[in-house]
């Protein structure tokens, strides 16, 4: 039975990780592929100071989905999730802005600082900005983005005509304006070409909170601390990794070939980059896709206006039962997207085998 297979995961990427444990937590084999043997560290924040991380929610209904409670994970690891303090937005004058996670809080922050006009029109943003985060989840994070999903009053929603430089001007404040393009630095994005929508992470900020973890004597932990919570998950329901395997080539079927032989799972979740996935699969649909993309900095694509979401490859890009899930997906590079971006590809693939069928 198809459902009963294997599925073979391409790196060990956030996405790739939650997946597999998603996959696992569903009951479905599972292996991941992973070229370096000693599986560095990642970095899941977008602010300045490293040490904090927004989208607490997504992480928490993985871990629960499995069967497992995020902070009772933590706890033995000696980690604590609490509140991140306000974030420093610092302006080119040499001012300091702290904006605190919670919407009041913040619109006190800016009325002591800039005055009651301009808290005004950050409340006034953060609205708008509500809509936009709605839209945007509903887009790539909580179901798969096809080029004909984009509504018109999707379109006019997300304000597709518009960079973020033009919101950043368009706001009746300079500093306010800085505070917004304190976001394509972050996300190593130039402003002009980032589209506006892309600022709905204040959105999910006030909505979700930001936090950081801290050990028992209180102090900061950078948040990777979540991933290698996520890979013991993984491991705990019997899930296998083999590091310092390199893929070589994916093909119809589905078929693998790596390093250490071939192999032809049920499906295969690829979460490489779209320039590496195509020098493995060689079909033309992805290799046409890298020809419309460009690599961030940071880590994911470089945006250069908001058609770049019609550029970015879909769940299931050429080849059947190959789905891709990675900081280049439609839900974009964040830690907790990626996240939702491999539960996403998970159950794609749970609906397409079929159930697990248990043994009498």
């Amino acid at each position: 039975m198809a459902g009963q297979g294997l599925i073979a995961v391409v790196g060990a990427g956030l996405a790739g990780l939650a997946a597999a444990t998603r996959l696992r937590g569903l009951g479905h084999p599972v292996v991941v592929i992973e070229v370096d043997p000693e599986f560095s560290d990642q970095d899941l924040s977008t602010e300045a100071d490293r040490l904090t991380f927004t989208g607490l929610p997504a992480w928490q209904k993985l871990f629960f989905d499995t069967g497992a409670d995020l902070t009772s994970v933590l706890a033995e690891r000696g980690l604590e999730v609490r509140p991140a303090p306000p974030a420093k937005h610092r302006l080119a004058d040499g001012r300091t802005i702290e904006l605190p996670t919670d919407r009041l809080g913040q619109l006190d922050a800016i009325t002591a600082a800039l005055g009651e006009d301009a808290a005004t029109a950050w409340n006034e943003l953060l609205g708008r900005l509500a809509e936009v985060s709605r839209v945007v989840s509903y887009l790539g994070q909580d179901h798969p983005f096809s080029r004909t999903s984009l509504t018109a009053p999707e379109q006019h929603s997300l304000q597709v005509k518009y960079s973020l430089a033009d919101l950043a001007a368009a706001l009746p404040s300079v500093e306010l304006g800085e505070i917004v393009l304190n976001l394509a630095a972050w996300l190593g994005q130039r402003p002009q070409w980032l589209p506006a929508w892309q600022a709905y992470r204040f959105a999910v900020e006030g909505e979700q909170g930001r936090w950081r973890l801290v050990d028992a004597a209180g102090q900061p932990q950078p948040p990777s601390a979540l991933t290698h919570a996520l890979i013991s998950r993984l491991r705990e329901l019997g899930g296998e990794m083999h590091l310092g395997e390199e893929v070589l080539e994916i093909r119809s079927g589905p078929r693998l070939s790596t390093t250490a032989g071939s192999l032809s799972p049920a499906a295969v979740i690829s979460t490489v980059s779209p320039f590496t996935h195509a020098d493995l699969t060689h079909e033309r649909a992805d290799q046409k896709l890298t020809r419309q993309l460009w690599a961030s900095p940071s880590g994911g694509p470089m945006w250069r206006g908001w058609r770049t979401l019609l550029d970015l490859p879909k769940l299931e890009p050429s080849l059947p039962r190959v789905v891709v899930a990675s900081a280049w997906s439609p839900g974009g590079p964040d830690a907790w997207t990626q996240v939702l971006t491999g539960k996403l590809a998970a159950d794609h693939l749970a609906a397409d085998l079929g159930p697990i069928k248990q043994a009498r």
